[in-house]
């Protein structure tokens, strides 16, 4: 059976170059944004020793900590925000016999097979960045309000620390560092885009892996990408 399986998906990891994108099936599309080589899950970790975190999740799997601070500490205009239009990620098992993690899926939504496969409508800024989405982050969903209210935004703290803690890494060359994040909205409030410029020491094939990682203390995120799978009509798509 084993074999079998691995014939299945090498066959089906091959459909965007063997075929048009008009003529993708919606399975194939799904494929393609969940668990393509430019769709892959990780885990975002809780690094031991650390402090638990001021927003979000608390080590025991419930809502938790204090909130993050809205005061004057925080930059003006704050996170902006963009509609993104996924389902929210279920909070983590609060089982304590077990540590806290949870299954993030992390999507190159600037590669051209995301966007041909409908990947949701992206800032203007695209061309000039690598976008990657995370989705299913140990956020808060925003607090109920009444439609004349603006209610602040229960993972400021949290969402800075992740643009500041994230980058991407490449064997004996700099990081690239996120230049901008970009939030949810409503019920999407806790997925993210992170925006990494493309003009800082472009990515090639000849780096033959790049890998994301984001600190956001006490969390930590690792996912590697090979990428000698990303390519689309024989060019690399990021």
């Amino acid at each position: 059976m084993l074999p079998a399986c691995l014939a299945l998906r090498a066959a089906r990891n091959e459909f965007w170059n063997s075929k048009d994108p008009a003529s993708w099936s919606d399975d194939e599309k799904q494929f393609l944004l969940g668990q393509s080589p430019w769709a892959r899950e990780g885990l975002v970790r809780m690094e031991e020793g650390k402090n638990r975190p001021t927003a979000g999740y608390g080590n025991n799997g419930r809502l938790g900590g204090d909130m993050p601070d809205t005061g004057p500490g925080i930059p003006p205009g704050g996170v902006r925000s963009v509609p993104i239009g996924e389902e929210v990620p279920a909070r983590p098992n609060p089982d304590p016999g077990h540590p806290v993690q949870f299954r993030v899926l992390v999507r190159w939504e600037s590669a051209k097979p995301v966007r041909l496969a409908g990947g949701p409508e992206l800032p203007e800024l695209t061309g000039q960045f690598y976008v990657i989405r995370l989705r299913g982050l140990p956020l808060m969903p925003p607090p109920k309000t009444k439609p004349e209210e603006v209610a602040p935004n229960p993972n400021e703290s949290m969402l800075q620390a992740i643009e500041q803690g994230s980058r991407l890494e490449r064997k004996g060359k700099p990081g690239i560092r996120c230049a901008h994040l970009f939030t949810g909205s409503g019920a999407t409030a806790t997925e993210v885009l992170l925006f990494f410029p493309r003009a800082v020491d472009p990515i090639q094939v000849a780096d033959k892996l790049v890998t994301l990682e984001s600190r956001f203390a006490p969390f930590y995120l690792s996912v590697k990408f090979p990428l000698k799978d990303m390519r689309y009509k024989g060019e690399l798509a990021l």
